[in-house]
Parts: C-alpha cells; structure tokens; sequence
C-alpha cells in the first residue's frame, strides 16, 4: 500500500453529517485525498473515473446498497490492483456479513461504533500486519531493488532466488528479468518475463520487456503481440500516456497494425486530439476498410466535433458492414433527431 498521501478514500453514506464525521476523523489520521457520494449509483461512477485505493461503505446506501457496490468493485479489480473495502452499517445481519465475506470484504464495521475504533479498523484494514515470511520476502526484496541500483547484479539475482525460495512472485521475476536483459541474457530474461506474466497476467512491465526482447530477436509477430496486451493493459487503467508509447513502438516496426491505429483513435479521443483520433481512424480504415467497429468509433468523433452529417455517413457505412450493430442503430437514430449523446 502506498504512503497515506497517495492513498485516495471514497466515502458512501446517504447521511451527510456521517459522511462529514467520517472525513474529518481520515483527516486526523492524515489522509487528505477523499471522495463522497450519496448514493450507490454516484460511489460506482466515481470508482470507474477515479479507482480509489479503498472504498468506506455504508450497506443502506440507496440505489445500489453497500453489498452490491462490494460485488461491482470486485468485478472491476484485477489480481494486481484490488480495492479495499470496508463495509459498514446498523443491525448487519449474519447473512450480510457472510455474504459479503464471501464476495471479498476487507472488513466490517458494526455500527454505531466510536472514532477511536473507527480509525483502528481503518488503519489496521490499509495497513495489516505482516506475517514472519512476508515481513522477510518484503526485507530481501528492497534489498534486492538496492543492489540492482548499486549495479551489483549478481547479488541482486542471487537475493531474488532467496525470494522465490519462499513463494513465486511476479516482481521478481520481472527484476530478474530486467537484470537478465542488462547481461546480455535474452533468452534466460525471456523466461523470467513469461513466468511474471504467468503469475500475474496484468503485469504490464513484463509483457512489454518481452515484446522488446521478441524484437531484438527478429520475431516481429510475438513482439507485436506481447506490446499490443501490454498497451491494452494500460488502456483499461487510463494510463493512455504509456499506451500511446507502446503502440508508437509496434508501428515502428508493424505500420500495417488495423488495432494499433484504431487503439490510438481511442486514446486521442479520450485525450480530446480530435484532429489526431481522426487520422488514426483513417490509417486504420486503410488497412482495413471491412470493420464496422473502426467506422463507429470514427463516427463518434465526429460528433465530438459537432460534425453530424460525418457521423451519419460513418455509421451507414458500419450498418453496411453489420445490419445488425445494436450500437451504430441506436447512435444513428440519435443523430437523426439532433439528440446529443455522450458516448
């Protein structure tokens, strides 16, 4: 867990003086960085724009209650990153509490409780303590990132077996990996890459080092498709920025890539560079001009630039395609009733 200036906590009560009450106890604790909301629907648009690192809930929160907002972030996190949630409220019935055991509460908390128990419960959730072994794998593991930055890459793999002698982890690996590289070692690196990513498919940094590795190799088509999921991975957490650059770098090598001009037609949009989605979209459709999808996603930055008539022709083009584009339908009758929608 990072450091409490990092850590972002949302708030859901219906109670405004509760949610007040809670915020001003984070304060005294020294967490600054928290978000409120009302109600279930607002708390589960706030965790899709803004993925707080832990989520302080209330069960009789309208809309969508506590339980089922526990279900939806749970859906949403990955084995590399999941949200912490504290589950709160009045009378929580043994079903409630074992139900929301079950769908991977972090911790209750019986209501009414007092501030001191509050901040414990909230601390011990962020910051449990570490068992004998973890307490040991967390001391060899800074030992090894302090030998890596000392050059001392020998030493440094050699603490990292001691590592993997008491469980697999993917950021080993990964190091391991990365030191690998450093000699020389590519295929041996290679090996510590994939078996990061087997241990954890999310990992990012490691599916990437092993595109750039399939590269050097001359296999353009496995170094392809190792930045392409790296850069996806980065997409799905709005890091467009390490996206955008992945996706540069298979183009370098791939300039006939339909995903990577289409993806970066997504992230120009998502960046409001209008101009820039546009000619990637265009890029795209050279390549491939039979994929509806690319003729949506055109189409819908068109409307950005309150261009209609563009995203009309875009979306009979993509029904061309696919008749049956639930999608493209319902957007192109919007359009047609001069209706704005968000897309």
């Amino acid at each position: 867990m990072q450091e409490k200036g990092q850590i972002t906590i949302l708030l859901v009560d219906p109670a405004n003086q509760t949610l007040d009450q809670h915020a001003s106890l984070l304060q005294e604790m020294g967490y600054f960085n928290y978000l409120q909301a009302e109600n279930g629907s607002d708390a589960l648009g706030i965790v899709n724009t803004f993925e707080p690192d832990m989520v302080i809930a209330q069960q009789a929160t309208p809309i969508i209650n506590g339980l089922s907002l526990l279900r939806l972030v749970r859906e949403k996190d990955t084995p590399e990153k999941e949200t912490v949630f504290i589950l709160y409220g009045d009378n929580l019935t043994s079903r409630q509490v074992a139900q929301a055991g079950r769908v991977g509460v972090n911790a209750i908390v019986p209501m009414p409780c007092e501030a001191e128990t509050f901040k414990t419960r909230v601390h011990e959730t962020l910051y449990p303590p570490l068992e004998p072994e973890d307490e040991k794998v967390e001391e060899l593991y800074d030992l090894s990132v302090e030998q890596m930055n000392e050059g001392k890459l020998d030493e440094a793999l050699e603490t990292c077996r001691s590592i993997l002698d008491i469980h697999d982890n993917s950021e080993v690996y990964y190091n391991m990996g990365y030191i690998k590289s450093l000699k020389g070692e590519l295929d041996e690196a290679l090996a510590c890459f994939r078996r990061a990513t087997i241990i954890n498919g999310h990992n990012a940094k490691a599916h990437q080092q092993m595109g750039l590795i399939y590269q050097k190799m001359g296999r353009n088509e496995e170094a392809r498709a190792s930045l392409e999921l790296a850069a996806e991975i980065h997409m799905e957490r709005n890091q467009n920025n390490e996206a955008e650059e992945i996706f540069n770098t298979v183009l370098a090598f791939r300039p006939d890539t339909t995903n990577v001009y289409n993806s970066l037609g997504i992230i120009y949009r998502r960046q409001g560079r209008l101009e820039e989605a546009l000619k990637a979209y265009e890029k795209a459709l050279k390549v491939h001009r039979d994929d509806e999808y690319i003729y949506f996603n055109t189409a819908r930055v068109h409307l950005d630039m309150d261009n209609p008539v563009m995203a009309q022709k875009y979306l009979r083009q993509a029904l061309k395609i696919n008749p049956d584009f639930t999608a493209a339908i319902g957007l192109l009758r919007a359009t047609a009733l001069g209706l704005k929608v968000d897309m």
